[in-house]
């Protein structure tokens, strides 16, 4: 007998592609629900047309009124909720399926309602069923990515995620009020090495993913900000964002969350209707190729560096097939009764890699995984044989993989006027006297070293690179400064080159002056002197002390 399933929002962008996949597949009963009859007979008759012998009946539940009176009434074994937004939803379906004794997985990407599915554990095991949140991009694929790459790893380091649709694949506005609900919006997020707090759709980033020219991302409050962390303990930071193809679109989704946070607005979805109306009027442009990017550094088996690059490229408008995926595996492992237990969830390493990876036969999506051991570190880079007659602490600072966090205490003299003491606050620069906690983050990413220093609980970040003519460069907002490094008896000087204020050349008498030494203390530790000074404002801010490497 063919396994009957429920598909609930199945006339929706997510629904209709897992009744497409499943009907394919064969094997399955498929209900096809919803409010609205008319929303699903398109797709009724579609896969009728396909699929001759198949079962493809209209039912009608809303699952919010959903009942285990009604879901006996239709007889389902397993019921997939791909309605949306999962953000503002209840629960009424989760617990009509428990008193039904249905098996239950949703596509929810909503951080709370997947975290939270967990409280319906107990009741989920005392009948026996199974009741799994986030069947989905995320997180029960990054989790299946991540489990094949990371499997043998010794540690790791950071995690990222990023998503990136086509244009011109279809845009509900489930989806989009989703979006909305979150942007800017106070989002924790677990980097430089602690729990921060961030804001919906801030903190741009470019990512490049083989076939897809570059895209602009931003911080997505997700399930997998929680998840990540808590199921691979990532040294230094577990990301997730997303952004769209068009920058228009990214631009305006920007300024929606700026009202969010200028506390013009309480939330973004305000604008769920309008957001809806602009992206139908802009769906001719862009493309409808979309991808997905899941990235791992840390240490591998044997204990060298490593960074894992999964990719995932999806073309012809076939991007919103890959979150129905996932629930088309998990939907085929609960009708086969592989050895899923009971209880209530998130989806997060419930399916391998290879029990999804068929599920994309058929479908225009690539994907493949690039692995790469460690890079020269950034220090040695610059300095050549130099860096190998640094004292071993020194080295062990700069060695750009693993990813480096160091302990220790800072002695910090603040600005001492008030020119100083504003610059000092706008380039990011401590300003609290005394000997307080210090704690650096420095990690290596393409090549570059981005610098995190905490003292106290104050970040002061800054980004290094390489220059021209053997020079390190390092970034303060739209300020930075090119210095030589000069091996020393026992350490390193650092040497004012150059500067430039967002991209322009700064002449001499403008250039603040630069103190900065590195020496190895008696107790074998590494210790820094740092003086900055700037023309007209004098100090803004000298600093010294001692790391734990």
């Amino acid at each position: 007998m063919s396994v009957h399933i429920l598909i609930v929002g199945a006339g929706g962008v997510f629904g209709s592609r897992l009744a497409r996949l499943l009907a394919r597949r064969g094997g399955y009963r498929l209900s096809l629900g919803g409010r609205t009859e008319s929303r699903v007979l398109p797709l009724q008759r579609e896969l009728r047309v396909a699929h001759p012998d198949g079962e493809f009946a209209h039912v009608h539940i809303d699952r919010d009124q959903a009942s285990p009176e009604r879901l006996k009434e239709i007889g389902c074994a397993i019921v997939v909720d791909c309605s949306g937004p999962f953000q503002v939803s209840g629960t009424r379906l989760v617990e009509a399926a428990i008193g039904a004794r249905v098996h239950y997985l949703d596509l929810a990407d909503s951080r709370a309602f997947v975290g939270g599915i967990g409280r319906f554990d107990s009741a989920a095991r005392a009948v026996g069923i199974a009741v799994f949140s986030g069947a989905s991009s995320t997180p029960a694929l990054t989790h299946a990515v991540l489990d094949s790459i990371t499997s043998a790893w010794l540690s790791v380091d950071s995690v990222d995620v990023a998503i990136v649709p086509g244009n011109r694949v279809p845009k509900g506005k489930a989806v989009i009020d989703g979006i909305l609900s979150w942007v800017g919006q106070r989002v924790q997020v677990f980097r430089d090495a602690t729990w921060q707090e961030g804001r919906g759709w801030t903190d741009p980033r470019r990512v490049v993913i083989e076939g897809l020219r570059p895209r602009r991302v931003y911080l997505a409050d997700v399930p997998d900000l929680d998840l990540l962390y808590r199921r691979y303990q990532p040294r230094i930071r577990a990301g997730f964002d997303a952004g769209m193809e068009l920058g228009l679109l990214n631009r305006l989704i920007g300024m929606a969350g700026l009202l969010v946070r200028w506390r013009v607005l309480k939330s973004a979805r305000a604008f769920s209707g309008l957001g809806a109306w602009v992206a139908g009027r802009l769906d001719r442009f862009g493309s409808a190729d979309g991808g997905m990017l899941v990235e791992a550094a840390g240490q591998d088996a044997r204990g060298d560096t490593r960074v894992a690059r999964w990719t995932l490229k999806a073309g012809h408008g076939d991007g919103p097939y890959v979150p129905a995926v996932p629930a088309a595996a998990l939907v085929e492992a609960l009708a086969a009764g592989r050895g899923i237990r009971a209880g209530a969830r998130p989806a997060s390493g419930e399916l391998t890699l290879e029990q999804i990876r068929p599920w994309f036969e058929g479908l225009d999506i690539e994907h493949k995984l690039l692995s790469y051991r460690g890079e020269k570190p950034l220090y040695r880079r610059i300095m050549g044989d130099a860096f190998d007659r640094l004292p071993e602490v020194t080295r062990r600072l700069h060695r750009g993989r693993p990813a480096v966090i160091a302990i220790g205490e800072a002695d910090v003299t603040p600005a001492a006027s008030a020119l100083g003491r504003l610059l000092a606050r706008i380039f990011g620069l401590p300003g609290t006297a005394g000997k307080q906690p210090v704690r650096v983050v420095i990690e290596s990413r393409d090549g570059r070293e981005h610098w995190t220093r905490f003292f106290g609980n104050r970040p002061m970040r800054s980004l290094m690179s390489a220059a021209p003519n053997n020079l390190i460069e390092e970034r303060f907002g739209p300020f930075s400064l090119r210095m030589r490094l000069v091996p020393k008896p026992g350490g390193l000087d650092m040497e004012r080159v150059s500067g430039r204020l967002f991209g322009v050349p700064l002449p001499g008498f403008l250039l603040p002056r630069v103190r900065a030494t590195e020496r190895v203390d008696d107790y074998r530790r590494h210790a820094f002197d740092v003086e900055i000074t700037a023309p007209l404002a004098g100090r803004l801010v000298a600093y010294k002390g001692w790391l734990e490497v």
